[in-house]
Order: structure tokens, then C-alpha cells, then sequence
């Protein structure tokens, strides 16, 4: 295997294994919709476009999944076994799952009765394509954590390692906010699509409102965000803390050049002048227009 993915072929075998999987998933859905009696409303256009989509959005998770496991090092780097971390994420989404179905949806009574099953196992994946960038928030935050100690004098640390830990936190973190955002623009570009696809079929609007998309994406764009804020804020301010310990103020309070060009440069390299609100907008922007567009078709007025 690592030959193979050394060799020049190996960008042409992933994508024709994606292309595979998201045909075969994508009529499996179908499938699966069609069954108990529901093969007319699963035959309808609208129901192939979101079996299809439902294709795409597993075979993306799995592709997220994969590119961003890297992130969850947490014995290397903070020197915890990964189960534990693993067992408290767990935790979180089998809660938030069970939120989730008890909370109920608007398609659980509405024909094809199928296509509840098929959003539930839709959630459960993105819930666990999730999982290595919500682990890897976490480590950073540990991560994080330790950089304080070495600048309140309880460890010991190079100022360049400190330098590399917070760089290589904050590609971390921007990894880590554009895998959550990408899965979160997909299951509302996949809740559009299935509103659209019900409401074509005869299911009153009254039935599925489309408030019940845009609070669904609402609910985890939330919990992405306070996943993801704390721990943006927690790496700013070491990184600001690392400017000030490196540069202090002078004592006659007279910066002359050096001090504030060699300030500037450091703040450049960490980059500490971006805010919550550019990142953010930068991760959720990534489908935004696709998202707006599939939006606009299922929710009428909307702008």
C-alpha cells in the first residue's frame, strides 16, 4: 500500500475509488428508499437527487475523515492515550444524536418512511467524519496549555519550540474549522435537497417547514463554533504572549525601529492580526454559493 500510494497513479485510483463508492452509495440510497412499498416516490427525480447527494456527502465524509485522522496525535504531542479523548467524543455524539431523534424531524411520519433511516445514518457518519477534527481541537487546547506553563516558569521550552507549537497549532486549527464546516455545509445543502424532494412529491409545506432546515444548520454551526472559538481565543493569546516575552516594551518606553519591525515580522508569522470572524467566514464560505443556490430552490424567498 504505501508503494502504491508513492507511485504517480495514486491520485487516478483514489479518484476512480471515490467516483465508485459514490455511484454505489449513491444507488444504494435509492435502494434502501425504495423499499417497504416506497419504490414510486423513490423513483421521482427529486428523491434521485438527494439519493445521489447522500452518495456524495458519505463519500466526502470518508475523504474528510481520512485527511484530517493525522490531527488526533494526541500521545505524541501531549502524551495521553487517544481512547480516552475518543471515549469523551464518544460521548458527545451518541448525546447529541440522541438529541437529535428525540427531538424528532419532520419527515419521520412523511412517505417514503424510509428516508428517516437514511438522515439518521447520514448524521452518524458526519458525526464520525467529525471526530479527528474534534479531537484535534481538543489536543490543541491541551497543547496550548503546556506553552502557558513554560511561560508562567513551570516547564522549560526553547522560544523556538514555542514558536513551532504555535504555528503548527494554528494550522491545526484552521484543518481542523474547515473539515467542521464542510460537514456542516453539506448536511444543509443535504436537508435542502430533501426538503425539495418531499415537497415534489405532494408533502404539504406545513408538513416540513423550512425553518426546520435552517435551525438544523443553525444547531451545528453552533456547535462547531463553540468547539472551535475557545480555542482560536486560547492560541491568540499565547501567541500575543510570545510577541510580548520576545519583544518586551522597552524600558524608557522608545520603541526604535528594530524592536517594532522585528515585532511586526513575529506577529506576521503567526499571524495574530486575523480574527474569529475572518476564519470563520473563510472556512463557511467554502460552499456558501452552492449552499445559498440549493437553498434558494428549497426555500422559496429565501435571499
Amino acid at each position: 500500500m504505501t508503494r502504491l500510494r508513492k507511485h504517480w497513479l495514486w491520485p487516478l485510483v483514489i479518484s476512480v475509488l471515490a467516483l465508485g463508492a459514490f455511484a454505489g452509495l449513491g444507488l444504494l440510497t435509492r435502494a434502501v428508499l425504495g423499499s417497504r412499498g416506497n419504490r414510486a416516490l423513490a423513483d421521482t427525480g427529486e428523491f434521485g437527487v438527494w439519493s445521489i447527494l447522500v452518495g456524495a456527502s458519505a463519500v466526502l465524509f470518508a475523504f474528510l475523515f481520512a485527511h484530517s485522522v493525522h490531527l488526533t496525535a494526541w500521545r505524541r504531542l501531549a502524551g495521553v492515550s487517544l481512547w480516552k479523548p475518543a471515549v469523551a467524543y464518544g460521548i458527545f455524539a451518541v448525546v447529541l444524536f440522541a438529541f437529535q431523534w428525540r427531538t424528532g424531524s419532520p419527515i419521520e411520519n412523511l412517505r417514503p418512511t424510509t428516508a428517516i433511516g437514511v438522515s439518521r445514518t447520514l448524521l452518524a457518519l458526519g458525526l464520525v467524519a467529525a471526530a479527528p477534527a474534534v479531537l484535534g481541537l481538543w489536543l490543541n487546547h491541551a497543547r496550548l496549555r503546556r506553552i502557558s506553563r513554560v511561560f508562567d516558569g513551570e516547564a522549560r521550552a526553547q522560544a523556538s519550540d514555542v514558536l513551532g507549537e504555535l504555528l503548527d497549532c494554528k494550522r491545526a486549527n484552521g484543518t481542523c474549522l474547515a473539515v467542521l464546516a464542510l460537514i456542516v455545509s453539506t448536511a444543509v445543502i443535504d436537508a435542502g435537497a430533501q426538503r425539495r424532494a418531499f415537497l415534489a412529491t405532494g408533502t404539504p409545506k406545513e408538513a416540513f417547514p423550512p425553518e426546520s432546515v435552517l435551525l438544523y444548520g443553525a444547531l451545528f454551526t453552533a456547535i462547531s463554533l463553540l468547539l472551535y472559538v475557545p480555542v482560536f481565543l486560547a492560541w491568540k493569546t499565547r501567541c500575543l504572549r510570545l510577541v510580548d516575552e520576545i519583544y518586551p516594551l522597552p524600558p524608557d518606553a522608545r520603541p526604535g525601529e528594530d524592536w517594532v519591525a522585528g515585532r511586526a515580522r513575529l506577529t506576521q508569522l503567526l499571524g495574530t492580526d486575523t480574527t474569529v470572524g475572518k476564519t470563520v467566514t473563510a472556512a463557511f464560505g467554502i460552499l456558501a454559493p452552492l449552499a445559498v443556490s440549493v437553498l434558494s430552490v428549497a426555500l422559496p424567498g429565501l435571499k
